[in-house]
Protein backbone atom coordinates (compact mmCIF):
# COMPACT_ATOMS: atom_id res chain seq x y z
CA UNK A 1 0.00 0.00 0.00
CA UNK A 2 1.63 3.05 -1.31
CA UNK A 3 2.13 5.71 1.77
CA UNK A 4 -0.34 9.16 1.56
CA UNK A 5 0.54 12.08 0.23
CA UNK A 6 -0.26 15.43 2.01
CA UNK A 7 -2.91 17.13 0.40
CA UNK A 8 -1.87 19.18 -2.68
CA UNK A 9 -4.13 22.15 -2.47
CA UNK A 10 -3.07 22.35 1.39
CA UNK A 11 0.76 21.76 0.54
CA UNK A 12 1.21 24.69 -1.97
CA UNK A 13 2.87 27.38 -0.42
CA UNK A 14 3.87 29.20 -3.28
CA UNK A 15 2.35 31.81 -5.28
CA UNK A 16 1.75 30.81 -8.82
CA UNK A 17 1.46 33.67 -10.99
CA UNK A 18 -1.20 34.03 -14.23
CA UNK A 19 -1.83 36.27 -16.89
CA UNK A 20 -5.21 38.00 -16.76
CA UNK A 21 -6.69 39.41 -19.96
CA UNK A 22 -8.58 42.75 -19.86
CA UNK A 23 -11.52 42.12 -22.01
CA UNK A 24 -14.30 44.80 -23.55
CA UNK A 25 -17.65 43.37 -23.24
CA UNK A 26 -20.58 43.97 -25.91
CA UNK A 27 -23.01 45.02 -22.86
CA UNK A 28 -23.08 48.51 -21.35
CA UNK A 29 -23.43 49.33 -17.91
CA UNK A 30 -26.75 51.44 -16.14
CA UNK A 31 -25.23 54.92 -17.17
CA UNK A 32 -24.51 53.47 -21.07
CA UNK A 33 -20.58 52.98 -20.07
CA UNK A 34 -18.69 49.94 -22.19
CA UNK A 35 -17.98 47.35 -19.24
CA UNK A 36 -15.05 45.12 -19.56
CA UNK A 37 -14.08 42.30 -16.95
CA UNK A 38 -10.87 39.51 -17.14
CA UNK A 39 -10.10 36.70 -17.79
CA UNK A 40 -7.13 34.10 -16.57
CA UNK A 41 -4.44 32.83 -19.43
CA UNK A 42 -4.44 29.02 -18.28
CA UNK A 43 -2.57 25.68 -18.88
CA UNK A 44 -4.82 22.70 -19.37
CA UNK A 45 -3.43 19.34 -17.85
CA UNK A 46 -5.17 15.84 -19.11
CA UNK A 47 -5.98 12.62 -16.64
CA UNK A 48 -3.14 10.96 -18.80
CA UNK A 49 -0.94 13.78 -18.03
CA UNK A 50 -1.28 13.51 -14.41
CA UNK A 51 -0.98 9.96 -14.25
CA UNK A 52 1.81 9.74 -16.09
CA UNK A 53 3.51 12.37 -13.46
CA UNK A 54 2.22 9.68 -10.70
CA UNK A 55 4.02 7.02 -12.16
CA UNK A 56 7.17 8.72 -12.71
CA UNK A 57 7.35 10.47 -8.82
CA UNK A 58 6.28 6.63 -7.75
CA UNK A 59 3.09 8.15 -6.06
CA UNK A 60 1.24 4.42 -6.54
CA UNK A 61 2.10 0.82 -6.99
CA UNK A 62 -0.11 0.72 -9.99
CA UNK A 63 0.67 1.44 -13.69
CA UNK A 64 0.02 4.51 -15.71
CA UNK A 65 -2.50 2.01 -17.55
CA UNK A 66 -4.15 0.48 -15.25
CA UNK A 67 -4.99 3.51 -13.39
CA UNK A 68 -6.65 5.19 -15.94
CA UNK A 69 -8.67 2.64 -17.46
CA UNK A 70 -10.20 2.46 -13.90
CA UNK A 71 -10.22 6.63 -14.49
CA UNK A 72 -12.22 6.10 -17.27
CA UNK A 73 -14.38 3.60 -15.95
CA UNK A 74 -15.21 6.10 -12.93
CA UNK A 75 -15.69 9.34 -15.31
CA UNK A 76 -18.34 7.19 -17.31
CA UNK A 77 -20.11 5.61 -13.97
CA UNK A 78 -20.39 9.36 -12.91
CA UNK A 79 -21.48 10.43 -16.18
CA UNK A 80 -24.01 7.74 -16.53
CA UNK A 81 -25.55 8.76 -12.79
CA UNK A 82 -25.60 12.41 -14.20
CA UNK A 83 -27.55 11.03 -16.92
CA UNK A 84 -29.77 10.11 -14.59
CA UNK A 85 -30.33 13.72 -12.63
CA UNK A 86 -27.88 12.77 -10.08
CA UNK A 87 -25.95 15.69 -8.76
CA UNK A 88 -22.51 14.45 -9.09
CA UNK A 89 -19.80 15.20 -6.56
CA UNK A 90 -16.42 15.85 -8.28
CA UNK A 91 -14.08 14.29 -5.69
CA UNK A 92 -13.37 17.04 -4.04
CA UNK A 93 -13.43 19.92 -6.37
CA UNK A 94 -17.40 20.71 -6.29
CA UNK A 95 -20.47 19.19 -7.57
CA UNK A 96 -22.20 19.21 -11.39
CA UNK A 97 -26.11 19.09 -11.10
CA UNK A 98 -28.67 19.59 -13.29
CA UNK A 99 -30.16 23.41 -13.78
CA UNK A 100 -32.58 25.51 -15.84
CA UNK A 101 -31.26 28.62 -17.79
CA UNK A 102 -33.26 31.22 -19.19
CA UNK A 103 -37.14 32.45 -18.59
CA UNK A 104 -40.09 29.77 -18.30
CA UNK A 105 -43.56 30.87 -18.55
CA UNK A 106 -46.01 28.80 -16.84
CA UNK A 107 -47.68 27.99 -20.31
CA UNK A 108 -44.66 26.29 -21.68
CA UNK A 109 -45.37 22.36 -22.53
CA UNK A 110 -42.76 20.19 -20.92
CA UNK A 111 -40.98 19.47 -24.31
CA UNK A 112 -40.18 23.53 -24.27
CA UNK A 113 -39.01 23.79 -20.91
CA UNK A 114 -36.53 20.65 -21.67
CA UNK A 115 -34.62 22.95 -24.04
CA UNK A 116 -33.52 24.88 -20.65
CA UNK A 117 -31.68 22.23 -19.67
CA UNK A 118 -28.41 23.02 -18.58
CA UNK A 119 -25.14 22.24 -16.46
CA UNK A 120 -24.66 23.66 -12.89
CA UNK A 121 -21.76 23.74 -10.93
CA UNK A 122 -20.99 24.44 -7.48
CA UNK A 123 -17.18 24.80 -6.78
CA UNK A 124 -16.02 22.97 -3.15
CA UNK A 125 -14.26 25.22 -0.19
CA UNK A 126 -11.03 23.39 -1.07
CA UNK A 127 -11.28 24.48 -4.86
CA UNK A 128 -12.06 28.07 -3.69
CA UNK A 129 -9.33 27.85 -1.38
CA UNK A 130 -6.55 26.69 -4.11
CA UNK A 131 -7.06 29.44 -5.85
CA UNK A 132 -5.84 31.52 -3.12
CA UNK A 133 -2.67 30.77 -4.30
CA UNK A 134 -2.60 32.39 -7.42
CA UNK A 135 -1.13 35.94 -7.80
CA UNK A 136 -1.32 38.16 -11.19
CA UNK A 137 1.65 38.08 -13.27
CA UNK A 138 0.88 40.59 -16.08
CA UNK A 139 -2.51 42.42 -16.94
CA UNK A 140 -2.62 42.16 -20.37
CA UNK A 141 -5.09 43.88 -23.31
CA UNK A 142 -6.71 41.59 -25.52
CA UNK A 143 -5.95 42.53 -29.15
CA UNK A 144 -9.00 43.98 -31.17
CA UNK A 145 -11.22 41.58 -32.72
CA UNK A 146 -13.03 44.07 -35.28
CA UNK A 147 -11.23 46.93 -37.15
CA UNK A 148 -11.00 49.19 -40.08
CA UNK A 149 -7.63 50.36 -41.41
CA UNK A 150 -8.55 52.08 -44.28
CA UNK A 151 -10.97 53.41 -46.81
CA UNK A 152 -10.17 54.71 -50.15
CA UNK A 153 -11.72 54.70 -53.91
CA UNK A 154 -10.85 52.34 -56.55
CA UNK A 155 -11.01 55.23 -59.21
CA UNK A 156 -7.90 56.41 -56.93
CA UNK A 157 -4.54 55.91 -55.70
CA UNK A 158 -5.31 54.79 -51.33
CA UNK A 159 -3.08 57.54 -50.76
CA UNK A 160 -5.68 60.19 -52.11
CA UNK A 161 -7.12 61.98 -49.56
CA UNK A 162 -10.29 62.23 -50.85
CA UNK A 163 -13.33 60.63 -52.49
CA UNK A 164 -15.29 61.53 -55.37
CA UNK A 165 -18.95 61.51 -54.65
CA UNK A 166 -19.57 58.69 -57.44
CA UNK A 167 -16.84 56.31 -56.84
CA UNK A 168 -16.75 52.50 -55.72
CA UNK A 169 -15.18 52.69 -52.25
CA UNK A 170 -12.97 49.89 -50.64
CA UNK A 171 -12.98 49.46 -47.01
CA UNK A 172 -10.27 46.99 -45.74
CA UNK A 173 -9.79 45.67 -41.79
CA UNK A 174 -10.11 42.95 -39.78
CA UNK A 175 -13.28 41.07 -39.27
CA UNK A 176 -15.22 43.49 -41.10
CA UNK A 177 -17.57 41.04 -43.50
CA UNK A 178 -21.57 41.61 -42.89
CA UNK A 179 -23.61 38.97 -41.53
CA UNK A 180 -25.94 37.67 -38.88
CA UNK A 181 -29.31 39.22 -37.64
CA UNK A 182 -28.28 42.80 -37.47
CA UNK A 183 -25.91 44.27 -39.79
CA UNK A 184 -25.08 47.21 -41.95
CA UNK A 185 -22.93 49.38 -43.81
CA UNK A 186 -23.16 53.08 -42.99
CA UNK A 187 -22.31 56.63 -43.52
CA UNK A 188 -22.44 59.65 -41.14
CA UNK A 189 -21.49 63.18 -41.76
CA UNK A 190 -19.12 64.64 -38.75
CA UNK A 191 -18.03 67.96 -37.90
CA UNK A 192 -14.19 69.03 -38.22
CA UNK A 193 -13.35 68.95 -34.45
CA UNK A 194 -15.22 65.06 -34.18
CA UNK A 195 -12.96 63.48 -31.85
CA UNK A 196 -14.01 59.59 -32.46
CA UNK A 197 -14.71 59.04 -29.07
CA UNK A 198 -18.49 58.64 -29.35
CA UNK A 199 -20.60 57.81 -32.56
CA UNK A 200 -22.78 60.20 -34.25
CA UNK A 201 -25.95 60.36 -33.34
CA UNK A 202 -27.69 57.46 -35.11
CA UNK A 203 -30.23 59.28 -36.52
CA UNK A 204 -27.88 60.93 -38.96
CA UNK A 205 -26.86 57.39 -40.49
CA UNK A 206 -26.91 57.06 -44.22
CA UNK A 207 -27.50 53.00 -44.88
CA UNK A 208 -25.02 52.33 -47.51
CA UNK A 209 -27.40 49.58 -49.79
CA UNK A 210 -25.10 48.88 -52.40
CA UNK A 211 -22.29 46.35 -51.28
CA UNK A 212 -20.69 44.88 -53.80
CA UNK A 213 -17.68 42.74 -52.10
CA UNK A 214 -18.38 41.24 -48.31
CA UNK A 215 -15.81 39.61 -47.19
CA UNK A 216 -14.10 39.45 -43.80
CA UNK A 217 -10.65 41.63 -44.87
CA UNK A 218 -12.89 43.95 -47.51
CA UNK A 219 -16.21 45.60 -48.29
CA UNK A 220 -16.83 47.74 -51.45
CA UNK A 221 -19.71 49.38 -51.77
CA UNK A 222 -21.27 52.67 -54.11
CA UNK A 223 -21.85 55.83 -52.27
CA UNK A 224 -25.61 56.46 -51.26
CA UNK A 225 -27.22 59.42 -50.29
CA UNK A 226 -23.88 61.42 -49.64
CA UNK A 227 -22.89 64.75 -50.19
CA UNK A 228 -19.25 66.65 -50.09
CA UNK A 229 -17.74 66.84 -46.52
CA UNK A 230 -16.60 65.25 -43.76
CA UNK A 231 -17.77 61.19 -43.15
CA UNK A 232 -17.36 58.77 -40.84
CA UNK A 233 -18.33 55.24 -41.96
CA UNK A 234 -19.71 52.82 -39.68
CA UNK A 235 -19.69 49.04 -39.71
CA UNK A 236 -22.05 46.65 -37.94
CA UNK A 237 -21.75 42.75 -37.48
CA UNK A 238 -23.16 40.24 -35.74
CA UNK A 239 -19.96 38.24 -37.13
CA UNK A 240 -17.33 36.65 -34.67
CA UNK A 241 -13.93 37.26 -36.25
CA UNK A 242 -13.84 33.07 -36.40
CA UNK A 243 -17.27 33.97 -38.36
CA UNK A 244 -19.72 32.48 -36.10
CA UNK A 245 -22.80 34.46 -34.83
CA UNK A 246 -22.80 36.52 -32.01
CA UNK A 247 -25.31 37.23 -29.28
CA UNK A 248 -25.12 40.70 -29.52
CA UNK A 249 -24.09 42.74 -32.75
CA UNK A 250 -20.60 45.15 -32.92
CA UNK A 251 -20.05 48.32 -34.23
CA UNK A 252 -17.19 50.38 -35.31
CA UNK A 253 -15.92 53.25 -37.36
CA UNK A 254 -13.42 54.21 -39.55
CA UNK A 255 -11.08 57.76 -39.20
CA UNK A 256 -12.97 60.55 -41.08
CA UNK A 257 -12.98 60.48 -44.51
CA UNK A 258 -13.46 63.69 -46.96
CA UNK A 259 -15.86 63.38 -49.38
CA UNK A 260 -15.70 65.45 -52.50
CA UNK A 261 -17.63 66.23 -55.74
CA UNK A 262 -17.89 63.83 -58.38
CA UNK A 263 -15.11 63.39 -61.05
CA UNK A 264 -15.46 63.00 -64.73
CA UNK A 265 -14.97 59.67 -66.20
CA UNK A 266 -13.69 59.00 -70.00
Amino acid sequence: MPRKKPDLLSSQREKVKVDVTIQTSNLKDGSGKTRTYGSVSHRKVTIRQILAELEENHSTLASKELMFYVAQELSQLMMDKFRQGYAVELMGFGTMFPTMRGSIRETDTPSTIAKHFDVGFTPSKKARDAIKNLTVRHVLDVPQQHYITSVSSTLQKESDKSIPLNAIVRMTGKSIKLGGPACGLYAAPVSRNWSGTQLPDRSTWIKQEHVCRNTPSTLEFFLDGMTEGKWVFIVETSLSAGGKTLKQSVLFHSQPVKVSAAIKLG
